[in-house]
């Protein structure tokens, strides 16, 4: 899969952004972070995310995102997916 890791600026839930690079791919992406923490939220409002606090997630023409809330899920993500391109 195709992906690039970006550190959250002004989150307080998430500390990793992964933005993938094929709508095919995010959605995989999603499915096995909903089998492996829950569902998640979609982050596209001004709101709270209270569901899930493990990820969530934001999907805008073109512009798939994933966020994990710290190192531990970003490390189980890595295993699952590889490393970065």
């Amino acid at each position: 899969m195709k992906y690039s890791i970006h550190e959250t600026r002004e989150n307080k839930l998430y500390k990793h952004g992964i933005q993938v690079f094929s709508m095919l791919e995010y959605h995989g992406a999603r499915k096995w972070l909903a089998e492996t923490y829950g569902y998640g939220d979609s982050i596209d409002q001004d709101v709270d995310v209270n569901y899930n606090k493990h990820w969530s997630f934001y999907m805008k023409f073109n512009h798939y995102m994933l966020y994990v809330k710290g190192d531990e899920e970003l490390s189980w993500f890595k295993i699952k997916f590889g490393e970065e391109v």
